[in-house]
């Protein structure tokens, strides 16, 4: 019996011994995303001091040395409120989102694309302006809204979009052709206060967040945060699929 159980105890001991160097590896491995995190928000934030706070501001304000130069007025990234974002309104946008933002610029305004930069950096650049809102520690980011498959552009739908467009009181905004010439296009302000501009839809250019339809259904679902740009998601699926062909109908270039 007792040869027995000191045949057991190398066995049990080598166990235990692997378990607990398991342990630490995984700990390790949290602990070198935690550096790897901040080495991200280090290096991020150096590349906003160079690239963004000229209008962003150093602490993200919308207060940089030109920002009063600019039009429209640079955001103040601090409210944690995104133009861009795949996620329900009054949401926070997902880590894609503003990568994405980042990527494409924002047509019509003085914010360029950022592209040129490795996609490492940009991703250290996100790290970084999350830190600049309160609501990134605050809040979860929600999950982003499911799109479906496009609907064909059948003269019908894009007829039935057309009427949409105008009945939904889009056309106050984006004038019933969509050149953002509408009766109220010269009286818009932001959430701040601060005037902004429909854009022109007929120039694929100038769509904030992308021109493809699945980019025009999301801005139209959800929105443009900050913005007089509301969410029609009491809009059927099938009536923002609608609009959306009759919006890619009325694009020149």
């Amino acid at each position: 019996m007792k040869k027995s159980i000191l045949l057991v105890l190398p066995i049990f001991a080598s166990s235990v011994f692997w378990l607990e160097a398991q342990g630490r590896a995984e700990n390790g491995s949290d602990e070198e995303n935690f550096l790897q995190h901040q080495t991200d928000i280090r290096v991020g934030k150096r590349l906003y001091r160079t690239k963004c706070a000229m209008c962003h501001g150093t602490t993200g304000k919308g207060d940089g040395m030109v920002s009063r130069y600019v039009f429209p007025k640079p955001r103040d990234l601090s409210h944690g409120v995104f133009k861009i974002h795949s996620t329900p309104t009054g949401s926070l946008p997902t880590d894609q989102d503003l990568f994405d933002t980042l990527t494409r610029g924002m047509p019509g305004t003085t914010m360029p694309s950022w592209a040129n930069l490795s996609e490492q950096q940009r991703w250290q650049l996100v790290s970084y302006i999350k830190t600049l809102s309160d609501r990134f520690k605050n809040e979860i980011v929600p999950e982003p809204i499911p799109i479906g498959a496009p609907k064909p552009p059948y003269a019908e739908s894009i007829n039935n979009g057309r009427r949409l467009f105008i009945d939904a009181g889009c056309s106050a905004c984006h004038g019933v052709g969509g050149k953002g010439d509408g009766p109220s296009a010269s009286t818009l302000k932001d959430s701040w206060d601060y005037p902004i501009v429909p854009a022109d839809l007929t120039i694929s250019r100038n769509w904030r967040g992308g021109s493809r339809p699945q980019d025009i259904f999301r801005s139209i679902m959800v929105g443009f945060g900050g913005t007089p740009m509301p969410s029609y998601e009491f809009l059927s699926e099938d009536q923002i699929w609608d609009m959306t062909n009759y919006l890619l109908s009325i694009v020149k270039d």
